[in-house]
């Protein structure tokens, strides 16, 4: 008994076929990443650039990256790596003088990121604060960076092993209440 195919049937596969092929070549040769750029904060906050993304960045805002996760031993905080690639999009869809103005708060386990380098070398990732640099780079320019008093101090740390430049809140909780109170948009880096 001969069983016949329809001549539709084996055009449709010849099509799949055709498709398939199409398809997993041109799966073979990926496209090029985007290079990541430092427009305006070098060696942070990496960004590329988007120029058919839908939503795009605006003029004005406030914005509070309330950051509680600790770093990697020798590698810098998240929270602030995020507020520099917010300075690093602004800078490079040129709205430097419109963008949000920008704070982080940090407590919990990021509150090492605030510290000396001799308060940070004993922490329990310890040796130098791989975000001191980082830090000077975003007060440089017109990130606010805050560290949650109590934090410090549940820490076993003095004020004083605070680095320079970065401003203490009575707390994490007062400060998101009064950012929050006044307007202020949080992003939550845990």
């Amino acid at each position: 008994m001969s069983h016949r195919i329809p001549f539709v049937h084996l055009a449709g596969f010849a099509l799949l076929v055709a498709v398939a092929a199409a398809v997993s070549s041109s799966a073979a040769e990926p496209a090029a990443a985007p290079a990541l750029q430092f427009p305006k904060i070098e060696k942070y906050g990496s960004v590329v650039a988007l120029p058919t993304a839908e939503e795009r960045p605006r003029a004005g805002g406030k914005v509070v990256f309330d950051t509680t996760a600790a770093a990697p031993a020798g590698k810098p905080n998240r929270g602030l790596e995020s507020a520099a690639r917010l300075v690093n999009i602004y800078e490079l869809e040129k709205l430097t003088t419109d963008r949000p103005q920008i704070a982080v708060i940090l407590h919990f386990n990021a509150t090492a990121a605030a510290l000396t380098d001799a308060a940070h070398a004993k922490t329990t990732t310890g040796g130098v604060n791989p975000n001191r640099e980082l830090v000077e780079k975003l007060l440089a320019n017109g990130v606010e960076v805050w560290v949650c008093g109590q934090s410090v101090i549940r820490g076993g740390h003095a004020l004083a092993d605070v680095l320079p430049g970065i401003r203490i809140a009575h707390s994490a909780m007062i400060f998101n209440l009064n950012r929050q109170t006044d307007g202020w948009a949080t992003i939550g880096v845990y």
